[in-house]
């Protein structure tokens, strides 16, 4: 989740938190600190717009190029295009106005805020399910190559509907947490205490919403990536073995069809890798009320966390574009028609 502060990203678990880190801490930006964050996440709005949108338009116009792994990356995309499209020109307005005020008030802007939270979240869950279809599909397509149609694609789509469905109702909590709240003659679009979820009993209340934080924190992170290392790992195991089997035969179309499969495996591992880099560090200030950094210290760690955050937007169209030389035609193509 993410909270608004004074043009200031940062992810805060609880009320309590929040109102310390208000009252013991002033972040205001100079010009030039904002121009800066002003052109970095301009840079990264226009790179994942055009990124994904290519990316969508690639696998759309090119018909060897819709197989399972592709339509992962598709739904990834259009994760990345939510976040892209709802959350960071909040950020800019923000950046550009000097203000962390909510500019729409009334209805709309309640529900304009409570989209704004729930978004983040979406998009996040969604890319990480994602992944580990995408592990899943290259377990199948390495471990079992007889078996390519195991993910047919009924089943393709009851996942990639699935991924959205489970985001959904994992991130439902903050569509009620989330609310605009008046403090003098402004406006801030905030999420309240999840403790008001729970039981009355102070302590209870206390101990379950931790609880409930270290759970979202279970499925963003941590079982998702087990999971996917779980499988590659076995990829890997099997890939060495096919690599000797077939070491000192002549080259064949079976040697061809497995240099493929390396490829986008490695084009996989690339994204998982480069995702988690970008969002980790994002999530893990749900726990930084028990760090109690200093005032430069989290303004440092809110900007570079946001910032890495967004950027995980454009991993996928970076990557694919460097592996796969279909991609890169197929922009040719979209680019300059005549190519």
């Amino acid at each position: 989740m993410v909270l608004w502060n004074n043009a200031t990203v940062s992810l805060i678990p609880n009320k309590s938190a929040q109102d310390e880190m208000n009252s013991t801490c002033s972040f205001v930006d100079s010009s030039v600190e904002r121009f800066s964050k002003l052109c970095a996440f301009c840079f990264v709005l226009l790179g994942s717009l055009f990124g994904n949108i290519f990316i969508i338009i690639i696998v759309y116009k090119n018909r060897h190029l819709r197989k399972t792994i592709n339509y992962f990356i598709v739904n990834m995309a259009f994760s990345d295009l939510v976040l892209t499209l709802i959350v960071l020109p909040v950020e800019i307005t923000k950046l550009v106005t000097d203000s962390g005020h909510w500019h729409v008030s009334g209805i709309l802007g309640l529900i304009c805020c409570k989209l704004f939270f729930f978004a983040s979240l979406v998009s996040l869950l969604v890319s990480s399910q994602s992944l580990v279809w995408i592990a899943i599909d290259r377990f199948v397509a390495v471990v079992f190559p007889m078996k390519l149609g195991l993910i047919s694609s009924k089943i393709r789509t009851i996942a990639i509907v699935s991924t959205w469905i489970c985001a959904g109702f994992f991130s439902y909590p903050v569509l009620i947490s989330s609310k605009l709240v008046v403090r003098g003659n402004d406006t801030f679009c905030t999420e309240t205490n999840l403790e008001s979820f729970f039981h009355n009993q102070k302590t209870q209340k206390a101990n379950e919403t931790y609880m409930f934080v270290w759970v979202q924190f279970t499925l963003l992170i941590i079982a998702p990536l087990l999971v996917i290392t779980i499988l590659y790992t076995a990829i890997a195991v099997n890939l060495r073995i096919q690599k000797k089997a077939l070491a000192g035969t002549p080259p064949n179309i079976q040697r061809h069809a497995m240099k493929k499969r390396r490829q986008a495996i490695k084009m996989a591992v690339v994204i998982l890798i480069l995702f988690y880099l970008c969002v980790t560090p994002h999530t893990l200030l749900y726990f930084i009320h028990y760090w109690r950094p200093s005032c430069a210290t989290r303004r440092v760690l809110y900007f570079v966390t946001s910032f890495s955050f967004f950027l995980s937007s454009i991993v996928n169209p970076i990557i694919c574009l460097s592996f796969v030389e279909s991609y890169r035609r197929g922009l040719k193509h979209i680019l300059c028609p005549c190519v």
